[in-house]
């Protein structure tokens, strides 16, 4: 009998101990795979989201708030500044562009932005149906809050003061009209709602340098009778200076990176903010609760290796007087050592092969669910690291089997077959 043949009857022999060696280990690993296949996945999202934006400047306050929320929009944002402070950076020569935007209200949980068409640039989004918006009130929707709304091409809606889901007031008086919807591209621009920067400004009643908005009540074209309803709004609030939430900026050298944010810290009203920094804070702060995770599948790996220690060593024991006729009969020390070890390993690959199973199975399922509910598109490819994973655990089964195995080695023939 072979080996491998041999090792595999001993482990049907005892099934209870080796299946739960073998789920074990492969909780632990199935813990850890899936943990660097999140996290990795996570870093790419941040990276594909925050690698379009070189500088983000906005007002002073928190810049990790201000990149979280102009970004990615996951915050509140930090607040206004004059739209005016826009000129020092249009006109500063170490900058290519700088993106306005505007944003204040929400729609279903999704965040409507004030922008022109160049920040659908910088994520290379396209119509897939509609144009783009050029008057006040007209948005364009991303790929996500169109599907997620329901609302479609010629649809009106009111935007709520606020990100969450239940919203804050209600913009009644000023409906948007849906002229667009944007194919998708994977990226935050999925989960937006676009119009234009005077839009926001005079939703929230800032002056701007528009003479009117739509009437909306099927007298568009009539400009006479949209400057009364606009100027009848007006009387109920005194209109502010148009405020700016953030510029998205595009660097035109190298040396912007270095120089520019100290000298818009320093010399203006505002405050600037490098996602690329701010992206490296977030993950060492969420790294924390990646290493707890990591640490407690850690245990779980070694508690398994453990556990294949002891029944390995226990098995031993039982397996004595076999192992004595073994050798009587001509296997060599050799043979038994490595007997010991195939054992082990069989142990051990089904068990890596099962927390293999788990975690990608689990990722799987998850970028399902997240493309169904939410079209956001997640891989769950092999995550960077796995092999290493592999290597390593095999390496702590060969581990557990040693001692076992020296000792089938070195087994004193005479003595077990007297019964000693």
């Amino acid at each position: 009998m072979s080996t491998w043949s041999l090792a595999w009857a001993w482990i049907r022999f005892r099934p209870l101990g080796a299946a739960l060696n073998v789920a074990l280990l492969g909780l632990g690993t199935a813990t850890i795979a899936l943990l660097m296949i999140a996290v990795q996945q996570f870093e790419q999202r941040l990276a594909a989201d925050a690698d379009a934006v070189d500088m983000v400047v906005g007002a002073k306050g928190s810049p990790m708030q201000l990149v979280l929320s102009t970004v990615f929009h996951v915050d509140a944002p930090v607040g206004n500044v004059p739209a005016e402070e826009g000129q020092f950076l249009e006109q500063h020569s170490m900058i290519k562009r700088a993106i306005p935007m505007a944003l204040g209200d929400g729609f279903r949980g999704f965040r409507i932005v004030g922008t022109d068409s160049s920040y659908l640039d910088l994520y290379g989004a396209e119509l897939a149906e509609g144009r783009l918006w050029d008057a006040p009130l007209e948005v364009v929707l991303g790929a996500v809050s169109a599907a997620q709304t329901g609302l479609r091409l010629g649809d009106r809606f009111v935007g709520e003061h606020g990100l969450g889901e239940a919203g804050g007031s209600v913009h009644d008086d000023f409906p948007y009209d849906v002229v667009g919807v944007l194919a998708p591209t994977g990226s935050v621009v999925d989960r937006l709602v676009f119009t234009s920067a005077a839009t926001v400004q005079i939703v929230h009643g800032m002056d701007t340098d528009h003479d009117h908005v739509h009437d909306h009540e099927d007298h568009a074209d009539d400009e006479d009778h949209a400057d009364e309803d606009h100027a009848d709004h007006a009387d109920g609030a005194e209109l502010r200076s148009p405020e700016i939430t953030a510029f998205l900026v595009e660097f035109s050298t190298p040396m912007a990176a270095v120089a520019l944010p100290r000298e818009i810290n320093q010399s203006t009203v505002m405050q600037a903010a490098r996602p690329a920094y701010e992206i490296q804070r977030l993950l060492r702060l969420i790294g924390f609760g990646a290493d707890v995770v990591r640490a407690f599948a850690v245990v779980l790996v070694i508690g398994a290796v453990l556990g294949l220690f002891t029944a390995l060593f226990q098995a031993h024991e039982e397996r004595r007087a076999d192992l004595a006729v073994m050798r009587v009969l001509g296997a060599t020390q050799r043979r038994l050592f490595w007997q010991i070890v195939v054992e082990s390993l069989i142990l051990t690959v089904a068990g890596i092969a099962l927390g293999l199973v788990l975690a990608h199975g689990v990722a799987w399922g998850a970028s399902l669910w997240l493309w169904e509910y939410s079209q956001i598109l997640v891989s769950f490819a092999w995550a960077d690291g796995e092999i290493v994973l592999v290597l390593t655990v095999l390496g702590l089964g060969v581990l557990a089997a040693l001692p076992s195995a020296i000792r089938a080695a070195g087994i004193d023939i005479p003595r077990v077959l007297s019964g000693g």
